[in-house]
């Protein structure tokens, strides 16, 4: 008994070891994908072009360079959880750094670089090399606690002013009207803290939200003010601060610090805090304390993000792909460690000049289509902490999605919308029917948006993730906390639809599949209305059997046999022929035209995993992907993932290759800051998608055989290193170098591993679908069609 605490000791030291031999090889590796910049190009107006992000999960900055040669480097702060009183996601505050003499006075040389194992923005002014530089700045987020830290050096000891500026970014009251919103409201300017109420060498400034209806109205316009006992009001007393603190320097305005830099490092802090309450005095006392005590070590910054690094890495032939991989797994672990899903609009990264500097198409809500992109390749990358919290902000929405369901349906069970208010789990007042408050025509649960007011199956997507993430981590805990939250979803599905077929299953009628087949008007009519759309159906025979499958001792006998007598009655996909082939149609019943540019049938393959290698029907499912009606592959188009999923190494290697050469939207200059495309710029999806896409090139899972198919879809063209997560913690580390496979599983026994050969790709065919590709994408952005009621126009 003695040495039991004695090996476990070992036990312990042993794997720290490892871990820490892990993250010097990884900080290593990573340190290729460093993004550098020798000069500054010409910003493009209305924005910060030379702009790179930092961030700790829930705070992050953009560090903009664009004023560098003038001796000014600012930082843009922002957080997930700053949110206005219009709902609005909101940025923090602007801290400007200026230096005299100008640095650049004693030389040229200038570099700016995204130090990427370090998760740290260095920028090197004046002098004449890296080696021999006028001032140094290092700029971080740090991993472990809410600030972002600017180490400032001279070591030519050369003497500096330093001048520190803390800018609001709302000077004066606006007037805000939310994007897809029936109300406007008044947005407050932000303050600015009497230096003499604050520590010594200390600014602050803060944003409240004291008055604003908005979760109120809300409410009320969408005929849901009975829940209002189960929704609290997160957005009113709303507040958020930015405190920064320089030793040394002197105070000389409410907004300025001014301070010396004798050529010893110095260090700036910049402390951020965001609370709901009725204590304004409190939040803005201990910010503005905790940054005059200075930022933690850098030490534990370090090495969070050398553990991030060590626990996985694809690192492959093809330079393009291996640096935008690295480089968007970077920007998620930069911003999803609160329980606020990363915005698929902009991320926390847009960087706008005044009057725009909140300024983001869609607004404040999140599209599950696109917010879910992201977050498919955490499990697998070993980043299941940073999924866990978006399923977490799901679950906080439970009481006021179950309330919705029984005021509007008049049954127990949960549904979310496809578009979901972060902190309040609402849907747009404008999607669901401006003026409707008090009135029961149409009934309602209906909601006039034709593009998705019956397209509720992400719920069961999102129960797809519950249910990975258990069976990736064996997390008992957090089943046994989201588990009740896919409960009600499923109870939701066995309430919803009372008509049933001559062979006794669900009459899906009305419904739509996705966004591309729609159900226009009220009362719904079946020439123009779904029926048994292909997403809801593959949806619902992927999560019921996995609910099933669980642990006993996870569930209980009358969950069991809910969810298996709910499985009896799902209908069948939809098939049908083309040509002479048998292919899924998208719905058994389809209107007689499209309004967006989805594959609903390819549900079955992806997110939903019916289909695909080493599984059932594969030929069915390849035969229908060779038939699809939009081919086009960027932004949230999931064309890649099925591909992979299906085992098609060629096309999917073109297509992952032509989003990695994406070029960043025209107006920012950092690699993956992705165009608009569907969503805003910086667009989270296009390389979320990407990232799932090379992911399931290399390693897929069948569940419910506790088997992992290693190589599935891989060229044998890319040589590649990697470390990847598997399923119930195994974790698979190897190489392919010239066609040749070598791995190991870790530990060896918890799953089968089935490794697949490469495929071989040649030279003129690669190019070719490459080729293709490109003109699949440019032809869907030719026809950028708006579709209002099923009707489309060329735009």
């Amino acid at each position: 008994q003695l040495q039991k605490p004695v090996r476990a000791a070992s036990m312990k030291l042993f794997c720290a070891a490892v871990v820490a031999l892990l993250a010097l090889t990884s900080a290593q590796s990573v340190s290729k994908y460093d993004v550098v910049w020798n000069n500054l190009i010409k910003e493009v107006n209305g924005f910060y072009t030379n702009t790179m992000p930092i961030g700790n999960g829930g705070l992050a900055a953009n560090v903009l360079g664009g004023d560098a040669y003038n001796g000014t480097i600012t930082v843009l702060l922002a957080h997930t959880a700053a949110w206005n009183e219009a709902g609005e996601l909101s940025k923090l505050a602007f801290v400007d750094l200026h230096f005299e003499p100008n640095p650049f006075n004693a030389g040229i040389f200038f570099e700016m670089r995204m130090d990427v194992a370090r998760a740290t923005v260095v920028l090197l002014l004046g002098g004449q090399s890296n080696t021999s530089y006028a001032l140094k700045a290092e700029i971080y987020a740090d991993a472990t606690a809410d600030f972002v830290v600017v180490d400032i050096n001279a070591p030519s000891g050369k003497t500096y002013t330093a001048t520190i500026t803390l800018r609001r970014v709302r000077e004066q009251q606006i007037t805000s009207n939310p994007p897809f919103n029936c109300d406007s409201y008044t947005v407050s300017p932000d303050v600015v803290v009497p230096r003499q109420s604050l520590p010594t060498n200390t600014l602050a400034v803060y944003h409240r939200n004291n008055v604003t209806n908005f979760v109120n109205n809300t409410l009320e316009d969408l005929n849901l003010f009975g829940a209002r006992n189960v929704t609290p009001d997160l957005i009113l007393n709303r507040m958020f601060v930015t405190a920064v603190y320089a030793p040394g320097f002197t105070a000389t305005a409410d907004d300025t610090l001014v301070g010396r830099v004798l050529g010893d490092p110095i260090q700036i802090t910049i402390a951020a805090g965001v609370n709901v309450g009725p204590d304004a005095t409190g939040l803005l006392r201990d910010t503005a304390s905790r940054a005059s005590k200075g930022a933690p070590s850098r030490t534990a910054h370090d090495a969070w993000w050398q553990q991030f690094w060590a626990r996985s890495y694809i690192d492959l032939s093809e330079p393009v792909v291996a640096r935008q991989y690295a480089l968007q797994r970077m920007i998620v672990g930069m911003q999803a460690r609160t329980p606020f899903p990363i915005k698929f609009n902009g991320m926390l990264f847009t960087a706008q000049r005044a009057p725009n500097v909140d300024g983001r198409d869609w607004g404040g809500l999140n599209w599950w289509q696109n917010l879910r992109s992201p977050y498919y390749s955490l499990l697998n990358s070993g980043d299941a902490d940073l999924l866990l919290p978006m399923l977490e902000n799901f679950n906080s929405h439970v009481p006021l999605g179950r309330a919705r369901s029984k005021i509007y349906f008049g049954t127990d069970g949960l549904s979310f919308p496809e578009y979901t208010h972060p902190v309040v789990g609402t849907t747009h007042t404008n999607s669901y029917g401006c003026g409707r408050a008090g009135k029961t025509y149409p009934p309602i649960g209906y909601s006039t948006d034709p593009w998705n007011h019956y397209n509720l199956q992400g719920a069961l997507d999102l129960s797809l993730f519950v249910l990975d993430h258990y069976s990736h981590t064996d997390d008992a805990a957090s089943l046994t906390q989201l588990l009740p939250m896919v409960d009600l979803i499923t109870l939701f599905y066995a309430n919803r639809w009372s008509q049933r077929d001559t062979k006794g299953k669900i009459v899906m009628f009305p419904s739509q599949a996705l966004e591309t087949w729609q159900c226009p008007n009220y009362p719904p009519d079946p020439a123009v209305c779904v029926t048994n759309d292909a997403p809801t159906i593959a949806g619902l025979r992927s999560v019921l059997p996995r609910l099933i499958a669980l642990p006993h001792t996870l569930t209980t006998a009358d969950q069991r046999a809910r969810w298996a007598s709910l499985l009896s009655i799902v209908p069948d996909l939809p098939l049908g022929v083309k040509g002479n082939t048998t292919v899924l149609r998208p719905c058994e019943k389809c209107p007689p035209s499209t309004s967006n540019v989805e594959n609903p049938e390819m549900y079955s393959t992806h997110p939903y995993r019916l289909f695909g290698v080493g599984r059932d029907g594969l030929q069915l499912a390849r035969d229908s992907f060779s038939h699809i009606m939009y081919p086009s592959d960027e932004g949230w188009n999931q064309v890649c993932l099925d591909a992979a999923m299906l085992g098609l190494a060629a096309r999917a290697q073109a297509l992952v290759t032509v989003r990695a050469h994406t070029a960043p939207a025209p107006m920012y200059r950092f690699p993956v800051f992705m165009p608009h495309l569907q969503d805003y710029e910086p667009s989270a999806d296009h390389l979320g998608i990407f990232s799932a896409g090379l992911m399931y090139m290399l390693v897929q899972e069948l569940d419910d055989q506790n088997t992992v198919l290693l190589l599935p879809a891989w060229p044998c063209a890319w040589d590649v290193r990697f470390r990847v997560h598997v399923l119930h913690g195994a974790v698979i580390e190897g190489s392919l170098l010239g066609g040749k496979l070598n791995y190991t599983v870790t530990p060896p026994s918890v799953t089968h591993v089935t490794p697949s050969a490469c495929q071989q790709v040649d030279a003129a065919t690669a190019s070719a679908l490459r080729a293709e590709a490109v003109r699949n994408n440019l032809a869907a952005r030719r026809r950028a069609k708006v579709c209002k009621l099923g009707v489309c126009r060329e735009e």
